[in-house]
């Protein structure tokens, strides 16, 4: 029992918020409570000259910090906060005149307010507390009645909110958006299958855990990347050739394991190049559109049709096994190959991989990974 009081009074982690975010926030609460109570008691002087009307609202404040810090909630976009206040105070003064005694009107207010909020798609948490203000106000707003949900609450919540997506459009923070999801393999419907199993309501909507997740999966995969090293993808090669093999017996090679490029290394495994099969069906398709003259001008000039895997191999395509994975992708993205060989600080021959070993690689990091939380949860 000691253990679960303690869990529940543990220090919460704090809001993600910057401090420039946290000054941003406060501020904004400040301009949007000011300009909203300087308005409204401009406004109701206007309308009700010599009337007992509050001109600003104690709940306006818990709005305030719905709207100002975390304004891309659920709860704090227009309908929920201007629909949720209002319809709270329209129930809070209907419970004060059908029961008198404040004692069962008051808790009658905030339970049907939440009940009349959820039925119209206004959750607002301030809305329960302006049910109750409706109640326990005082004879001024006893004496407002219904039009109470007008003025003053519906005039503070409209102003708060105008003021709000001003402060928040020119601060740059996310109010009253339009989430542009990437593409990711966790779909909309997914969200949700995944929210009715969590069965707790969460502060963010559906299309914003969307991106978010999708970001956390971007990150997620730079970070595995960072981690992981063009020596821990490689596999070794189905065949090695040697410079001096005719280019005949590299193609057959080639052909018969269906590769697209081999590597090529010399006595001791030291890399030298790489023979791919598109070079050498070049070299085929100029050796059958050679002519006798075009033959006889290259005589003239000293060359010759290659006959050697050394004289049709490239050069200088290799990734050294201590670097990042995911220069093997950049580096076969840069020269359209499957594969390059990977080599270590002396130059030898490592193996091969590419864009798919990498992929490979970070499929099986996040399935370990999967498997830890998966095997950690079982043991709490």
């Amino acid at each position: 029992m000691p253990s679960f009081l303690l869990s529940i009074l543990r220090r919460p982690h704090p809001v993600a918020l910057p401090p420039i975010g946290q000054a941003r926030a406060a501020f904004g609460a400040l301009f949007g409570l000011a300009l909203s109570g300087i308005l409204s008691q401009v406004v109701l002087a206007w309308t009700a000259p010599g009337a007992h009307v509050a001109w600003l609202v104690a709940p306006m404040a818990a709005s305030a910090v719905l709207l100002f810090c975390v304004p891309a909630s659920p709860l704090a976009q227009p309908w929920p906060v201007i629909g949720g206040n209002v319809v709270s105070a329209l129930v809070g003064a209907a419970c004060a005149q059908l029961l008198p005694d404040p004692m069962f009107a008051a808790p009658l207010a905030g339970g049907l307010s939440i009940a009349m909020m959820f039925l119209l798609r206004c959750l607002h948490p301030p809305g329960g507390a302006v049910a109750m203000t409706a109640v326990l106000g005082g004879p001024a707003v006893h004496e407002a009645g219904l039009s109470f949900a007008l003025a003053p609450v519906g005039l503070n919540t409209v102003l708060l909110v105008l003021a709000a997506l001003l402060y928040n459009r020119v601060t740059g923070a996310h109010h009253a958006h339009k989430p542009v999801p990437a593409p990711t393999a966790v779909a909309v419907e997914d969200i949700d299958a995944a929210l009715e199993h969590f069965g707790e309501a969460v502060d963010v909507s559906r299309e914003d855990l969307a991106v978010i997740v999708n970001d956390a999966e971007h990150h997620a995969a730079e970070r595995r990347v960072r981690h992981l090293h063009a020596g821990d993808v490689v596999v070794p090669p189905l065949a090695r050739l040697e410079p001096d093999m005719p280019l005949a017996t590299a193609r057959a090679i080639l052909l018969e394991h269906g590769l697209p490029s081999l590597p090529v290394v010399d006595g001791e495994g030291r890399l030298l190049g790489v023979l791919t099969l598109k070079s050498l069906l070049r070299a085929a398709a100029e050796a059958e559109a050679w002519n006798i003259k075009a033959r006889a001008l290259i005589v003239l000039r000293g060359r010759r049709q290659a006959e050697r895997v050394a004289e049709l191999m490239m050069t200088g395509i290799a990734v050294q096994a201590a670097q990042p994975a995911s220069a093997v992708a950049a580096l076969a993205g840069r020269h359209g190959l499957a594969r390059v060989p990977v080599v270590d600080a002396a130059g030898m021959l490592v193996g091969m991989a590419g864009p798919v070993e990498v992929l490979d690689a970070l499929h099986g990091v996040a399935l370990a990974t999967q498997g830890w939380r998966l095997r950690r949860r079982r043991d709490d």
